[in-house]
């Protein structure tokens, strides 16, 4: 019998299920969240003045860019921080099979701190910001974008 387990997650929020095989029901086995995400605006950053520098002749003032946000490096911590769990939990033979699936930026993040998707068992990526739905409703991006591993529904069991 094989062990799925599939990641759905953005920068803010992740939930992991577990299915016995390809026809079961899932099972949420852990929720992950980044508080340092949550509730943040999307577009007007976390408030703070941006940083500017002193011209060394003259009264002129210039914006000083940062090399990376504070949304994307927290982004990379919490990515590391499911990454590792997920790295050892197949160290463990916990799973045989790991689907990805978060928005397209998210998923590029993950992948960057997996490494090698053949070692850590990455069977499908899909790039789709899907958190937020219902367990029924992620069932069915998943058997649409990988029909041949998921069903549309778990088959019933026989009494």
């Amino acid at each position: 019998m094989s062990t799925i387990w599939i990641l759905v997650s953005d920068a803010a929020r992740g939930r992991l299920f577990e299915a016995s095989n390809k026809d079961s029901a899932w099972t949420e086995i852990t929720c992950y969240t980044n508080s340092d995400l949550r509730g943040l605006p999307k577009l007007g950053g976390s408030g703070r003045s941006t940083p500017r520098t002193q011209e060394s002749t003259g009264a002129a003032r210039h914006v000083i860019e940062p090399h990376t946000s504070y949304r994307d490096k927290r982004a990379h911590a919490f990515a590391h921080t499911i990454v590792s769990d997920l790295l050892e939990a197949n160290a463990h033979q916990r799973y045989d099979q790991l689907y990805l699936v978060a928005p397209p930026h998210f998923l590029g993040v993950l992948r960057e701190q997996i490494g090698d998707a053949d070692a850590a068992r990455v069977a499908g990526e899909l790039a789709s910001d899907l958190v937020a739905l219902t367990r029924d409703e992620l069932r069915q991006h998943l058997h649409d974008a990988f029909p041949h591993v998921f069903r549309s529904k778990p088959a019933r069991a026989i009494s």
